[in-house]
């Protein structure tokens, strides 16, 4: 495999460059997005959360979102339970580069922190994010570092310009959190290149963009904020609802969807999906 990084391809200064490298390469990196303040204080907290999950203490957003995995190293929807995470969501730099792919109106999809459990089985296998709804609108996802994220701890890996071939062939491995794979003979491993960043840095990648992690049991901790963006030509999510990180005025919902609104009322739908909820409890 090539030694190269993500320093010598896929990193500049310059904001019209990031776009280039996303439309180009399927990714780019933005040094420095978040002060190290908010980085100290995601870190503190993302302890908190994990310790707490390991005891096995009561998750009371459960009906809504997805209970934590700590043995895959997987926290989930921590926008909605944690305000100090919507921040980094909402980084203006990072929002700013996804208008140039998304255009001006920009919601968050679904977000989760992912980080390297020890002791346990933590690779993740090459796949595209979203592999199993292709005809969802496209996709870009941010990857907030708290810690320098290096070869050796775990950073991932990426296959500069794949997100150009459109969604691969994959297979689903039950039971496992990253269980949509692409196949193995369409994945050109020696293309591959580690994107090593400082703490505080934001990958940007395209969702088609091929991509993994080697198993990894440094002692130096690889913990990433990960944001999925979508723009509103659908408002849907696998969980919770949509939430509006940046435009959304009525001069741009009136261009995409200028039909009187004729629909039955929300009321039903809500009451029975709130009746379906108490029937599992």
């Amino acid at each position: 495999m090539q030694s190269n990084t993500v320093m010598e391809i896929g990193a500049s200064d310059s904001s019209s460059q990031h776009l280039d490298a996303l439309r180009d390469l399927g990714f780019c990196v933005i040094p420095s997005v978040a002060e190290p303040t908010l980085i100290e204080q995601a870190k503190s907290l993302t302890d908190e959360i994990v310790a707490y999950a390991e005891e096995g203490l009561e998750d009371p957003f459960w009906r809504y979102y997805l209970r934590h995995r700590n043995d895959q190293g997987v926290l989930y929807d921590l926008y909605q339970r944690h305000p100090e995470f919507q921040m980094l969501a909402k980084n203006p730099q990072v929002l700013n580069t996804l208008t140039g792919v998304l255009g001006e109106d920009i919601f968050l999809y679904e977000n989760s922190l992912v980080y390297k459990p020890s002791g346990r089985a933590n690779a993740v296998p090459w796949h595209q994010d979203f592999l199993s709804r292709p005809d969802e609108p496209m996709k870009y996802i941010a990857w907030i570092t708290l810690d320098p994220v290096t070869e050796a701890n775990g950073t991932l890996k990426v296959i500069p310009g794949s997100h150009r071939q459109g969604y691969l062939p994959w297979k689903r491995i039950k039971g496992e959190t990253h269980h949509d794979r692409v196949l193995e003979e369409y994945v050109k491993e020696e293309d591959a290149v580690y994107v090593e960043m400082a703490a505080g840095d934001a990958l940007i990648f395209d969702a088609r963009l091929l991509h993994s992690s080697d198993e990894c049991h440094s002692d130096d901790p690889r913990r990433a904020y990960r944001i999925s963006y979508q723009g509103f030509d659908a408002l849907t999510t696998p969980r919770g609802t949509p939430i509006v990180l940046h435009g959304g005025r009525p001069s741009s919902l009136r261009q995409r969807y200028p039909q009187s609104f004729h629909a039955e009322p929300k009321w039903k739908d809500f009451l029975r999906r709130v009746g379906k909820r108490l029937a599992k409890i």
